[in-house]
């Protein structure tokens, strides 16, 4: 044979090598995890992301004047770039134990650099250990730790990691990718810096055969049972020089034994809320909320209010009401936040459609009235709660001599100060509702409600519908179940935002002055100024809830 044919055949076959080799390295760690993973934490190139969240660390760390701070994240920074930031792995699985039951389990797998691999060779235990393939691992306490071929990984369960690494050397197995459970919801997300993924309801069925050892497994099965029909759920981040973007989604179990709660996940609706909305609302989320959400919560509030220790639950009649309210709400809800008086502290309204307006007028009278003398007795009930749990305990952190130890009085004071916080926050509450148009608009204090009712359709200023920004955010709203809008707020300076923490409790709450937390608050606050806002999109299509979101954020 011809020499320069020997050599392209040569060169041919280093090619198709090197090219296999290439494949290789590109496989995702999670290509090998075995299947039945109850959650998944994945990273991926998120070596910008760790930089970024990071710089915003050390900035406050020398707003306080913590130097050595910046130090410290410069060290985790390399290390975590030199891991997670190269591409990372982390799964709970639920493994048997020897008397036939279930525990969780961890297994965890990282590429490295040779910095990173340098760091950890010093922290791994120097002893003899396993080896499966080119790979080999030691017992350190009660985990299992190996570093080899560029990967660090640990486990809590040795069957777990030589499953793992026998897969890495080529053995067959049952894989997490080969699940359709998995890998619908993870393809619709996409390759994202940082994601998760969750299986409910894997994991209600280790709840449920745990249950079966129980003596009461019926009062947690509507727990299990709602567990099993989130199905799966898969998200991820991946940050931008302008700010982040975050994809979600989630696939419900259509065969899942709470039937109603699948029906509330995959509604969807045709809004017009936005357009009774003041334009200077500083965010909405909205959500189409079933016709049998309101009756469905309600029945699980019946399932609690005995374990509610203030009342509450049973003088508002809370369950009741929502199911009364659910003849005449529609599936169009919404909260908005409008600007407060104090450029911190946003005014919260909520807004429900409403098909049968005669309905609502008899009824809302009566739900808010109701409402409004459980929230007065609230403040009473936890005073007397207080002095049970007190009476219950008064015995412990005493001296020797009976008296109260300097530790016991320091902790009755500080949960009395925020027990009184709680009061008087509460105090201020009352429940209060309008009409407008063909919805309700209900808010817990009456400048909410009079700054929702003080602008819009009719008094000549303009809605969100109409606003500029709103529009340019290119939202669907017919035919999905939920979005969000966020605007950039108001620039916030330090003074005002101390005087707010100060008017609140909050500084007093945590033992601190102002000029104590000065030198933070201008950090704080810079960080605050840099939000530029935000948008959402949460669609349906073929049972997935398909969810996209955009924050504006100034690194």
């Amino acid at each position: 044979m011809p020499r320069s044919v020997n050599r392209l055949l040569t060169l041919s076959a280093l090619m198709a090598s090197f090219a296999a080799t290439s494949h290789a390295a590109a496989a995702s760690l999670a290509d090998n995890l075995p299947a039945g993973a109850l959650l998944t934490l994945e990273s991926r190139g998120a070596g910008p992301a760790f930089d970024r969240l990071l710089g915003l660390v050390g900035q406050i760390g020398k707003a306080a004047g913590q130097n050595d701070l910046g130090s410290v994240t410069d060290v985790a920074g390399g290390i975590l770039k030199g891991t997670l930031g190269q591409e990372g792995v982390a799964g709970v699985f639920s493994v048997g134990t020897p008397k036939g039951g279930f525990t969780p389990a961890l297994l965890a797998v990282s590429r490295t650099n040779a910095d990173a691999r340098n760091f950890l060779a010093d922290t791994l235990p120097r002893k003899p250990g396993a080896k499966i393939g080119g790979y080999t691992f030691v017992r350190d306490n009660d985990m299992f730790v190996g570093l080899s071929n560029g990967l660090v990984y640990v486990s809590s369960d040795k069957g777990l990691l030589m499953g793992y690494l026998s897969r890495l050397n080529g053995s067959a197995g049952a894989r997490l990718n080969a699940s359709p459970a998995y890998t619908t919801p993870r393809r619709a997300v996409g390759q994202q810096e940082l994601g998760l993924y969750v299986n409910f309801s894997a994991t209600a069925k280790v709840v449920r055969g745990q249950l079966g050892k129980l003596l009461l497994p019926r009062l947690f099965s509507p727990i299990v049972d709602a567990l099993g029909t989130l199905g799966t759920y898969a998200a991820g981040f991946s940050t931008t020089q302008q700010g982040l973007t975050a994809q979600s989604a989630h696939l419900p179990n259509a065969a899942g034994k709470d039937g109603p709660l699948y029906s509330i996940l995959t509604h969807t609706t045709d809004f017009a809320v936005q357009n009774i909305i003041p334009a200077s609302a500083v965010s909405v989320s909205a959500a189409a909320c079933a016709p049998e959400s309101r009756g469905y919560l309600g029945r699980w509030l019946t399932r609690f209010d005995l374990f509610d220790p203030t009342g509450f639950l049973t003088d508002s009649q809370l369950a009741a009401n929502l199911e009364k309210s659910a003849r005449y709400l529609g599936d169009e809800c919404a909260q908005a936040v409008l600007p407060g008086t104090d450029g911190l502290n946003g005014l919260n309204v909520s807004y429900q459609s409403v098909t049968d307006l005669n309905a609502a007028r008899i009824h809302m009278p009566q739900f808010a009235a109701a409402l409004n003398t459980a929230l007065q007795g609230v403040p009473g009930s936890l005073d007397e709660l207080y002095g049970k749990i007190s009476a219950l305990s008064g015995s412990g952190g005493t001296s020797g001599k009976g008296r109260v130890s300097q530790a016991q009085r320091s902790l009755q004071l500080s949960t009395q100060a925020q027990l009184d916080t709680l009061k008087r926050s509460l105090g201020k509450l009352k429940f209060v509702y309008a009409f407008r148009g063909d919805y309700v608009v209900t808010a817990y204090g009456e400048q909410a409600l009079a700054a929702a009712l003080a602008d819009g359709p009719g008094l000549g200023g303009e809605t969100l519908a109409d606003d500029a920004d709103f529009m340019a955010a290119d939202l669907s709203v017919q035919g999905v179940s939920a979005w969000q809008y966020g605007r950039a707020p108001e620039e916030l300076t330090s003074d005002a935002f101390l005087k707010a923490l100060n008017a609140s409790g909050q500084l007093q709450q945590a033992g601190l002055s102002e000029k104590m937390f000065a030198p933070l608050a201008e950090s704080f606050t810079d960080l605050y100024n840099r939000y530029k806002g935000m948008s959402s999109q949460s669609t349906v299509e073929n049972g997935l809830i398909l969810s996209r979101s955009s924050v504006r954020y100034d690194w």
